[in-house]
């Protein structure tokens, strides 16, 4: 299940990343390594939701085929049963402190370096009619381009020089090659003229040419910015060192807001089986699709009330103790209560599903197992 959910969130992603260049196979590489950092992102998602649908669908087949009941009047009480899961649970929420405090930030932060270096690695890809674009320190434009952005007409250059001057190169027409094996291009201009301005004002000079050969590198190996600019992209240790002190760039409250974020989300994978027995057992035969409905809209009421509690804390409105903690005690009381309420009615509701032979003969059992504890 965890798997299914991951795979549909990666493909959603794929097809809007191939958005970013107009040759997906010459990024192929780059789209590749980018699902890879995403998955630390959509496990965090997935893995809550997939484990609590299959603690919802087991509870509810030993439910619907009577076994619930039989294990009950055997001695074996729900609680019992509830153990391997609440270790289970116990082993998802190691596993998600390890996603939230190192992978997500981490893997955020890859996937924004790569996404920076697709966007500049291919000045073809980047080319559209009539619009400003900026690669290797010049600014281009291109009246109209054909061909997917490899024949341009009329196309204007301007190349800015450290000492204060200028280049500009203009032509009536142009063709963009890729270099094999790099994302670097070739511009080859074509009846044009090239004036370099001299800084200061200092005069210009003016070179005309029937054919220009201009290599342009891309870019895509310029270091991306450094990491924690964004506190998203800080670990867990990191935000709990920086709460007193943010670094320049981040306020204080997002930094809380971020770490009281990741903590809630944390410890509410230990409370999820205690929501998904109750659903599970709450509607006879027809529980299933009852239980997957209800649980559905509890976790989505659940993960907006969250969200925005995350941005009340942000903007400084709400401490988090009132817009993340109360949610989150509030989501366990009332999952604990559903729980509590469950394991009581489990003997009556599992006994009228059995058949009425087996019911008279439980229900002798019990009554000569409790004759049996009173005379001695």
């Amino acid at each position: 299940m965890v798997g299914v959910a991951l795979l549909a969130l990666l493909l959603e992603r794929l097809l809007r990343l191939l958005e970013l260049a107009d040759n997906p196979n010459q990024v192929l590489s780059y789209l590749s390594q980018m699902l890879i950092t995403l998955i630390p992102h959509y496990l965090g998602v997935a893995l809550p939701l997939a484990f609590f649908l299959g603690v919802l669908f087991t509870f509810n087949r030993l439910h619907r085929d009577n076994e619930l009941a039989v294990m009950t009047a055997a001695g074996i009480s729900l609680q019992r049963l509830m153990m391997p899961v609440l270790a289970l649970a116990l082993a998802l929420a190691v596993f998600a402190v390890l996603t939230f405090s190192y992978l997500q930030p981490l893997g955020r932060y890859a996937y924004r370096s790569l996404v920076h270096s697709v966007a500049q690695a291919s000045l073809t890809a980047a080319v559209k009619e009539g619009t400003f674009i900026h690669v290797d320190g010049l600014t281009f434009i291109a009246e109209r381009s054909a061909l997917g952005g490899n024949h341009l007409d009329k196309v204007f250059v301007y190349n800015p020089k450290k000492d204060g001057g200028a280049l500009v190169t203009t032509a009536e027409e142009g063709n963009l090659r890729g270099v094999k094996g790099s994302f670097d291009s070739v511009l080859v201009l074509g009846d044009g003229r090239r004036t370099e301005f001299k800084p200061n004002g200092g005069g210009a000079r003016t070179l005309l040419f029937e054919h220009f050969t201009w290599p342009i590198e891309s870019g895509a190996d310029e270091g991306f910015r450094a990491r924690g600019e964004d506190e998203r992209e800080l670990t867990l240790p990191e935000l709990w060192s920086l709460a007193d002190a943010p670094p320049a760039g981040i306020e204080r409250n997002e930094i809380i807001s971020e770490l009281h974020g990741r903590l809630t989300k944390m410890a509410t994978i230990l409370v999820l089986p205690l929501l998904a027995v109750p659903l599970a057992l709450g509607g006879g035969r027809g529980g299933q699709s009852y239980g997957i409905g209800v649980g559905l809209l509890v976790l989505i009421v659940y993960e907006k009330v969250l969200q925005f509690g995350e941005s009340m804390v942000e903007d400084g409105h709400f401490s988090p103790w009132l817009g993340l903690w109360l949610p989150f005690g509030i989501f366990t009381l009332l999952s604990c209560y559903l729980f509590y309420r469950a394991a009581l009615k489990i003997p009556r509701g599992g006994f009228r599903g059995l058949p009425a032979p087996s019911l008279l003969f439980l229900r002798l059992a019990q009554r000569f197992r409790i004759e049996g504890r009173s005379a001695t």
